[in-house]
């Protein structure tokens, strides 16, 4: 605090302090016996639904599916199996529709939005320097509140981008402690020097900014990247409005995570489409305390988990509706 002038991530903390309540469907009735359920899971996902959007029945007329892209200064150190450039190629492969999501979105009858962050300037490497100032960090988040200009009923969101797993990574060391090679740990296929150079450049940024990793949206500033700042936005936005939030993979998760570290209530119109199979993605939602949707074992992100999982949301849209649930 500067004065009487709160910073701009003080502003975003008091949105996540001050957010709605929400009425979740409880698993039991009044006298303690447990609540009858034809449809088993898919009609308590329809009354989380309602819950979250705060109507009687729930309503899924139109879903965003949005996309965060960010680059990474820390990409220099050989975190990834993809080339330099490939963020900026699966961007215009997206925008030119010739990727499986875009068959995914549009099968879910979804409108897909690829947000860019800056893709020419990477955040800082953060085994030197801060990612983002406190500026840039809650500028970013405001930013990822417009994925819910549309007002879509539901929203997914996904991120893409060289790099972002060892960012996420980072801010979940930060959230949670422990050694940085258990939140490094990926699916099948990743070379192990990629790991231990993953490993490395967090060790580093731990030391580099251990004076300034004492609150959930510091860890972000220092240690993540836009696409996380973004998501950490989109989950309060839409919070705020009463729309349901789909995640995706591990770097979704830690996003959210943030959120939940300044006030778990606050996430609980949020939903894990997917569980991965990286470990440390399981990791984050055992914190988290969230059963994903399915269970597909997938490596690919951009959004698949939250697109794979809409069409349950559709049809529990459609279950509650239909009258036939009961207690």
């Amino acid at each position: 605090m500067t004065g009487d002038i709160p910073t701009p991530l003080e502003d975003v903390r008091d949105l996540v302090l001050n957010h709605p309540v929400v009425d979740l469907p409880k698993d039991y009735n009044s006298d303690g016996s447990v609540r009858r359920s034809k449809y088993g899971r898919i009609e308590r996902l329809g009354e989380w639904m309602a819950a979250c959007q705060r109507r009687e029945k729930p309503k899924l007329e139109k879903s965003t599916i949005a996309l965060f892209a960010g680059t990474h200064g820390l990409a220099k150190h050989g975190v990834s199996v993809s080339d330099s450039g490939a963020t900026e190629a699966r961007v215009k492969a997206l925008q030119e529709g010739k990727l499986a999501a875009n068959g995914l979105a549009a099968m879910s009858n979804s409108a897909l939005r690829v947000f860019e962050l800056a893709l020419e300037l990477p955040t800082k490497d953060i085994a030197e320097a801060p990612a983002m100032s406190a500026q840039e960090c809650a500028s970013t988040i405001a930013f990822g509140m417009e994925a819910i200009a549309e007002t879509p009923d539901v929203l997914a969101i996904g991120v893409l981008g060289v790099g972002g797993g060892t960012a996420a990574a980072a801010v979940a060391n930060g959230l949670y402690g422990g050694e940085p090679q258990y939140w490094v740990r990926a699916g099948q296929g990743v070379p192990e020097e990629v790991n231990v150079a993953r490993a490395d450049v967090i060790q580093k940024a731990l030391q580099a900014h251990r004076h300034h990793l004492n609150s959930p949206l510091e860890i972000l500033q220092h240690l993540g990247g836009r696409e996380l700042a973004a998501c950490v936005g989109a989950i309060i936005a839409a919070r705020h409005q009463g729309i349901p939030v789909i995640l995706d993979g591990f770097a979704t998760a830690v996003a959210a995570g943030v959120v939940h570290a300044i006030e778990p209530r606050a996430i609980t119109h949020v939903i894990a489409g997917q569980a991965t199979n990286r470990p440390a993605h399981q990791a984050i939602l055992d914190r988290l305390e969230m059963e994903p949707l399915l269970d597909l074992k997938m490596q690919a992100g951009e959004g698949m988990g939250g697109m794979l999982a809409m069409p349950l949301l559709q049809a529990a849209s459609i279950v509650a509706n239909s009258g036939e649930t009961e207690s």
